[in-house]
């Protein structure tokens, strides 16, 4: 969000003057806090997704540091750590079935 350079309240963009101290809003200040970069997807996040499609178990110990990680820092990827936990349980219990299956002979 854009703040003035007077006071440092933070400012609407629709505003024309600062309503804190009345000083007049150039247009530059409020286009500058539109153009900050967004938020960056986690790593960790993307890794443990890429490790649930490869069937990878360690997907479930990668989603949950992500997850952890994304609390703190308000990264983007919420979702996608979510899916690749998710999936790495689904491997975890598909595992589990045929491990089991496998034992009674079939």
């Amino acid at each position: 969000m854009a703040t003035c350079a007077t006071c440092s309240g933070e400012l609407s963009p629709e505003w024309r003057f600062c309503v804190f101290c009345g000083t007049a809003v150039t247009p530059t200040a409020v286009d500058d806090a539109a153009a900050e970069a967004p938020a960056r997807v986690n790593s960790i996040a993307i890794i443990a997704l890429i490790l649930a499609f490869v069937g990878g178990i360690p997907a479930i110990a990668f989603g949950h540091i992500a997850l952890g990680q994304i609390k703190k820092t308000h990264e983007r990827g919420r979702i996608i750590a979510i899916i690749a936990t998710a999936l790495g349980y689904a491997w975890l219990a598909v595992g589990i079935v045929l491990l089991l299956r496998f034992a009674n002979g079939l």
